[in-house]
């Protein structure tokens, strides 16, 4: 097979190019001024005062983002539908981290989720309460949110999680 083989006969065709020059260099980041506009974020932080959640829903695809994002990442396109969503959830995924209470010098399991909100199409990584043991966590396992005492309109506002009663009827089955 020559190296010019056609793109209908293989997927991909990775070419070989002859390295002319290199140069070392660095870059350091925090030279340059970076800029980050939230007003298209105003109406979620407003929500969030109140104790309310709402996810951005895109008008081309209807996926809802929570939280909410510039740009839909299935079609390109700036969301632009506001839509409330409810205070239950479901874990989506999960991993235990190992952390070192500086105290007392032992290990602590917890729980990092991934949260899907009802009625959101995306999730995003938040905290269990802290009286859930990680053996006790799973995927689909449903969640409801614990607000924090002194809200300050931010994704801070959400403490963490609490675990709600599972309906689900296959549950049982196992007994």
């Amino acid at each position: 097979m020559s190296k010019r083989t056609s793109r209908k006969s293989m997927d991909y065709i990775k070419e070989e190019y002859i390295k002319t020059r290199t140069m070392p260099a660095n870059w350091y980041l925090s030279s340059y001024k970076f800029k980050f506009n939230i007003t298209h974020m105003q109406p979620f932080l407003e929500k969030l005062k109140q104790k309310k959640l709402v996810g951005l829903q895109c008008s081309s695809c209807n996926r809802i983002y929570f939280p909410p994002r510039q740009v839909c990442g299935k079609c390109l396109v700036k969301p632009d539908r506001w839509v409330d969503l409810r205070e239950t959830g479901k874990v989506a995924s999960y991993t235990v981290t190992y952390l070192k209470d500086p105290e007392t010098g032992k290990v602590i399991e917890r729980p990092i989720v991934c949260a899907q909100l009802d009625g959101a199409d995306t999730s995003y990584p938040t905290q269990l309460n802290p009286d859930i043991e990680f053996k006790d966590t799973y995927i689909g396992m449903p969640i409801k949110i614990h607000w924090a005492e002194d809200i300050q309109g931010g994704l801070m506002d959400i403490e963490y999680f609490d675990a709600i009663e599972d309906d689900a009827k296959d549950l049982n089955k196992t007994k």
